[in-house]
Parts: C-alpha cells; sequence; structure tokens
C-alpha cells in the first residue's frame, strides 16, 4: 500500500504529462498551420487583368470582324488571344496573329484597331442573321478582358457624326538651316493643347508638329504629311453611304513675321481625292491659308464636294506645304496644334 507522501508524487506527475502533451499538440498545430500558410502566401497570385473598352464591328460586306481599342489600359499582344465562336463553331486567333495584325507591334493602344478577315482567316463567309459572340482572353490568368455578342446594328443605324484625328503615320520631310529635323507624332495633332511660347521647346517635347518651310518658293519635295488611317466599317460606314458634311479643322501657329505687313508665309494645303474605280491624286485646296503670327488659331476647311464616299474617307490624308520670306538660318516654322476631320453622315 502506498503511503500518503507516494499518492501525491504520483497524482502530480500525471498532471504534469497531461499539460505537457497538450502543449506539444498545441505546438504541433501552431507549426502545421504556419508551414501551410507560408505555402499558400508563397504562391504566385493571378495576373492583373487588363482593363480596356474595345468596340466590336461586324462587317458581312466584306466578311471582316473590326475590334477597336476605345479606352482603358494597354494590352499585351502576347498575353492576348482572341475566340470568335460563330453559329456554335470556335475559331481562334492567337497572340502571334495579334501582334503581325497591328503591325508587329507588342502593344495594342487607345486608337489601334485589329481587322480579322473570317473567310481568309477562317474560310466563313459571314451573313446577316449569323450568331456571332467574341472573347477576348488575358493568357497569363485565362481571364475574359472583354466578351460580347456582335451585331450588324449600323446597318438599321446608318447616321454617324464624329471628328477623326490622324491615326497613322506623320511624316515631315523639313529641315532647318541650322540642320533641326521636322517633327512630327499624331498624339501631338489630336488635341488643342499648345501655347505661344511651344516652340522654345525641343520638337519632341512640344505639344504640337514642327515644320521648318523653305525660303521665298514653295517646294513640293518638302512638306508634312497626315495620314489619318481611317478604317470606315469600323465606325459603320458602309459601301454607298454618303456624307452631308466634311470639314477639316486645323489649329497652328506660323510664328514668322518676315514680309510685309508679317503677311510672307505662304502655306497651302493639299488633300488625297480617291476615285471611283481605286486610284486617286493630290488636290489643292483652293486658296493659300492665312499667318497666325501672335498664338494658335483655327482654320476650317469644307471639303465635302471632294470627300463624299467611303473611299475617300478610307484614304484620306493631308499635306501642309509652305514657303517663307526668312533667311532659312531664321529657323521659321509652322507649328499644327491640332487637326479633326468632322464628319457627318446623311440620313438614309
Amino acid at each position: 500500500m502506498l503511503n500518503r507522501t507516494e499518492k501525491k508524487i504520483t497524482s502530480d506527475e500525471q498532471a504534469v504529462s497531461e499539460v505537457m502533451g497538450v502543449v506539444l499538440l498545441v505546438g504541433i498545430v501552431v507549426i502545421m498551420l504556419s508551414v501551410l500558410g507560408v505555402s499558400v502566401f508563397a504562391q504566385d497570385g493571378p495576373d492583373d487583368v487588363p482593363h480596356t473598352n474595345v468596340q466590336e464591328i461586324m462587317d458581312i460586306s466584306t466578311d471582316t470582324i473590326y475590334l477597336k481599342h476605345n479606352g482603358g489600359e494597354p494590352i499585351s499582344t502576347e498575353d492576348a488571344e482572341i475566340i470568335v465562336n460563330i453559329n456554335g463553331r470556335k475559331y481562334e486567333y492567337n497572340s502571334s496573329q495579334i501582334y503581325e495584325n497591328l503591325g508587329n507591334s507588342s502593344v495594342w493602344k487607345i486608337g489601334d484597331t485589329i481587322e480579322i478577315n473570317t473567310m481568309s482567316t477562317w474560310t466563313v463567309n459571314l451573313q446577316n442573321n449569323d450568331r456571332v459572340e467574341l472573347f477576348l482572353v488575358d493568357t497569363p490568368s485565362n481571364e475574359l478582358i472583354q466578351k460580347s455578342r456582335l451585331t450588324t446594328r449600323f446597318q438599321n443605324e446608318p447616321k454617324f457624326a464624329m471628328t477623326l484625328t490622324p491615326m497613322g503615320e506623320i511624316t515631315d520631310t523639313s529641315s532647318s538651316g541650322k540642320n533641326k529635323k521636322g517633327y512630327g507624332e499624331k498624339w501631338q495633332v489630336n488635341s488643342k493643347d499648345s501655347s505661344a511660347d511651344e516652340y522654345k521647346k525641343d520638337n519632341e517635347d512640344k505639344n504640337c508638329t514642327s515644320y521648318y518651310p523653305p525660303t521665298y518658293v514653295i517646294n513640293t519635295s518638302i512638306y508634312q504629311e497626315f495620314e489619318f488611317a481611317i478604317k470606315p466599317a469600323a465606325y459603320g460606314i458602309r459601301p454607298g453611304d454618303t456624307f452631308c458634311n466634311v470639314t477639316l479643322t486645323i489649329v497652328y501657329y506660323t510664328h514668322d513675321s518676315s514680309g510685309k505687313d508679317n503677311k510672307n508665309c505662304v502655306i497651302k494645303l493639299k488633300y488625297y481625292d480617291t476615285y471611283e474605280h481605286g486610284n486617286g491624286e493630290w488636290v489643292y485646296y483652293d486658296g493659300i491659308l492665312p499667318a497666325h503670327n501672335s498664338d494658335f488659331a483655327p482654320e476650317h476647311i469644307n471639303l465635302t464636294d471632294r470627300i463624299n464616299t467611303r473611299e475617300d474617307l478610307a484614304n484620306f490624308k493631308v499635306r501642309i506645304e509652305a514657303s517663307t520670306e526668312a533667311n532659312e538660318n531664321a529657323e521659321k516654322e509652322l507649328n499644327i496644334d491640332y487637326m479633326g476631320l468632322w464628319v457627318e453622315e446623311d440620313n438614309i
């Protein structure tokens, strides 16, 4: 028989064992949860999906689907895929095809339009009653950027009125007497945001283009050209549509006070007019544009009589040619802050 002291020691040992067991168990649980947490949080989360607004238009007359980047974040062409479901059958347009469609650009940005000809790409002839669904996919996350159902709604709503700015190349062949090169980028002419002191900046930093006119006589090989690169179908403009108002607005500053009464900076404008069968020619606008020597100011040129078909719009571009009486070393320049073509379609 155990005496009283022995009973007390045995009872205490049992209590300590139970406490140690609980502590050990809790420690094991904590370690397991820590390892699990580290494992979970160490994993890469899903890539951010671009927030982008893409306008989709289907033109059954040319079997073409247009996707225009209308706003939001740019999309990496490497990370994008387009899936088109036509009457229940799936067709894919991969990242390499998107890259090539955008002129080998790695970024799909605002204003850029992807054209997919369904006949040449998938041998599919689009019909008016086709059910067409489009899925724009972010491939790293496998998430949808946008999903939409395409219609030919513009065939029922032909009215169109909008100002279009140059979305193609701006070419400048001029140079100053001090070997400065003329310069222009499309971002410089898509809004009115220049001041009279703009000429003091480097050409690449200006909010306007820079063109250096030759001295005394206009040279037709020295110009600044603006390609609008308009895709009519992307705006719902169909073959046979006509326009009731086509007006070109140019905001510019001549910064040239040479010659008598500051009027001897001669500015002429050319535009490209397309004939019925696809050929075209450069046509001079009647008259000479006035000099704007004190600040940027607009001129409005009505071209409705000449730019009146879908083909005219698709091939529209403008050239500025000018001359000055100042010595070429004076580096007189013509700066264009904004250029926009107002197009208003006839109601049918």
